[in-house]
């Protein structure tokens, strides 16, 4: 365990770079909120995106983008919010 943190004092800059590598990975492999995914976790996901500068991620995860739109829309027009398709 000294040795590691030995390491980690002697070569902060690389260790803070490769921390930022793992973290963004980590970050960037959470999937995309669902249309019945908990309210939580929908801002879980933008805020850590947030966080791991992942702005075009965190933002452009409406439910107009993803790709579960279509069930999203069946979901509110069975619960009455939008009107039938014609």
């Amino acid at each position: 365990m000294n040795a590691i943190w030995a390491f980690l004092q002697a070569h902060p800059t690389s260790s803070i770079l490769v921390s930022y590598y793992v973290l963004s990975a980590a970050i960037g492999s959470l999937p995309a909120p669902q249309a019945d995914s908990h309210m939580f976790y929908v801002w879980f996901f933008k805020f850590s995106n947030t966080l791991g500068g992942n702005l075009t991620r965190a933002f452009g995860s409406k439910i107009e983008a993803s790709p579960n739109f279509l069930p999203a829309a069946q979901k509110a027009v069975d619960l009455g919010q939008l009107p039938p398709k014609p």
